[in-house]
């Protein structure tokens, strides 16, 4: 990532010699892909951090309660986001390829998604990089920052998405597990 800025700052220096230049030609000058990299750790890394002082000020137990509610109001923007677009939202496997989508768009592009198994009723899904895993890992956080809130997240897309379908977190990458793994599946 420093390669990359110091290429961009070269760049930069090169093309808008500082005589003035506006910091509106600068930031065009910064390749679009490399802005919403440095946005995205951004937005992670900060968000991960005020996670980590809020559950110290308050402890894990009051941390998800508030984080919970959060993300779920977070994920009921699927729905918007999928009508905008014109998604289908009749399969679990629609409902699965919308989350990876908005995840991606909302979130960064740090995820690496995998469809494990895919019907009509049910699609599980799983990801073996994530951005708030990384940033987990980059700021040596030693509690679940993600679990609860991705699960509420999950929940929010998918009832919004199609109320006939649950989601169900099964493996967290906070937790141990090699990867994040979940269930997007038809209620019976």
């Amino acid at each position: 990532m420093l390669s990359v800025i110091r290429e961009v700052k070269m760049e930069i220096a090169e093309k808008y010699p500082r005589k003035g230049a506006s910091m509106a030609k600068t930031i065009e000058a910064i390749p679009e892909k490399t802005r919403w990299e440095i946005a995205t750790k951004g937005l992670t890394g900060a968000y991960i951090a005020i996670s980590n002082a809020l559950k110290q000020a308050v402890g894990q137990k009051k941390f998800e309660e508030f984080n919970g509610p959060l993300w779920y109001e977070a994920g009921k923007g699927a729905k918007e986001f999928a009508d905008t677009l014109g998604l289908p939202t009749e399969s679990a496997g629609d409902l699965e390829g919308i989350t990876h989508l908005l995840a991606q768009t909302s979130m960064g592009p740090e995820f690496v998604f995998e469809v494990v198994e895919s019907t009509k009723d049910r699609c599980v899904g799983k990801t073996t990089q994530c951005p708030w895993h990384k940033r987990w890992k980059e700021q040596g956080i030693a509690f679940d920052t993600c679990g609860v809130g991705h699960q509420r997240w999950g929940d929010g897309a998918v009832e919004s998405l199609n109320p006939n379908f649950t989601f169900k977190l099964t493996k967290n990458m906070v937790r141990g597990d090699s990867h994040c793994e979940w269930v997007v599946e038809r209620k019976k």
